[in-house]
């Protein structure tokens, strides 16, 4: 079984952990942290043997503040390292506030305003465009479980095409750009896996509606890095499609309580129906037997409907034909 809380329940669990003096918060930043970096090593070995280089966006909450520890642990290693804030330094959370100064200590912070002033982008652009031998690596941490609103408005659509301007530039004539979001991309609802929507938008959404619309902007990742246990958003509606690969860094908070289970599957395969269509996976031919003998083949179509077959057939007798029909949804059926 695979155990999935809520953002509540999350937040719960490390208030918790916080009240009871087992952890500090600054602590569970400091883990979070480097257990995005053990992911990405993790999901991409050959990372760890040379300098690479990384593009950390810093949004004005702990999820950013998680993303100012991988940006210290990077350069540690001894990567180049270029951060990014959306928001305001002294208006952080304290934990997120210290480990925003931890790497001022260490390098240099630039302001994501909207609009987009002229400076930033010239400085993005550069460094998207400097080096095309490896993948230019992009840090989703601008919004995490917290987020319950469209990730930008009005003027944020600057803000959004930069975001997609790094991938678009970085695949002109080099490396395709790899995304890691913390804990869930932005601009996705940890608990539904749907795409938070401005006002002037009517839902559900389109993967295509995603990457060319900004009213519908989130982040694309090719991992996600969660932390304690998977959210409900991972596996929920666009979230599959947007999260990527999933991991689940431990950050010491041992067992939770009060969380959703689901019996465990592949991840994200067994929802890419969704954006695909029937005959992209596969016709399943099930033969069954006459009347009386025919239980077997029910099960086998209902199992192939369940693996993924895009259509299903059940080919039996034709006096058989009533019996399957009666007991079947979904599936075809053949003399």
């Amino acid at each position: 079984m695979t155990e999935l809380l809520t953002a509540a329940q999350m937040r719960a669990i490390e208030a918790a952990a916080i009240a009871s003096g087992e952890v500090t918060g600054l602590e569970l930043m400091e883990r979070a942290g480097r257990g995005v970096v053990e992911a990405i090593f993790e999901e991409w070995p050959e990372l760890k043997v040379t300098s690479h280089r990384a593009v950390v966006l810093c949004g004005p909450g702990n999820n950013g503040g998680d993303g100012f520890v991988v940006a210290r642990l990077l350069k540690e290693w001894g990567w180049e390292v270029e951060v990014f804030l959306y928001g305001d330094p002294e208006r952080m959370p304290p934990d997120a506030r210290v480990n925003y100064q931890r790497w001022r200590r260490m390098g240099e912070v630039g302001r994501l305003t909207s609009p987009v002033d002229g400076e930033t982008w010239d400085r993005v652009v550069d460094w998207a465009r400097r080096d095309r031998t490896s993948p230019l690596h992009v840090i989703d941490a601008l919004f995490g479980t917290g987020l319950t609103r469209p990730l930008l408005t009005g003027d944020g659509c600057d803000l959004i095409l930069l975001l997609v301007a790094l991938d678009d530039l970085w695949m002109d004539g080099g490396p395709v750009t790899r995304a890691v979001a913390i804990d869930v991309t932005s601009g996705l609802c940890a608990d539904s896996g749907r795409v938070l929507l401005r006002d002037d938008a009517d839902g559900p959404v389109t993967m295509e509606e995603v990457k060319e619309d900004p009213r519908f902007f989130a982040f694309q990742a090719d991992l996600t890095v969660t932390f304690h246990r998977p959210k409900c958003g991972h596996f929920l509606d666009m979230g599959p499609q947007l999260c990527g690969r999933m991991r689940v860094a431990d950050i010491g908070l041992g067992q939770s309580g009060g969380s959703v289970e689901m019996l465990d599957r592949p991840f994200p395969g067994y929802v890419r129906k969704r954006s695909g269509h029937k005959f992209d996976y596969g016709h399943a031919l099930i033969l069954s037997g006459p009347p009386g003998r025919t239980g077997a083949a029910r099960l086998a179509a209902r199992g192939a409907l369940r693996i993924g077959a895009g259509l299903v057939t059940v080919g039996c007798p034709t006096e058989a034909i009533p019996e399957n029909a009666a007991r079947l949804d979904a599936v075809m059926l053949k003399p």
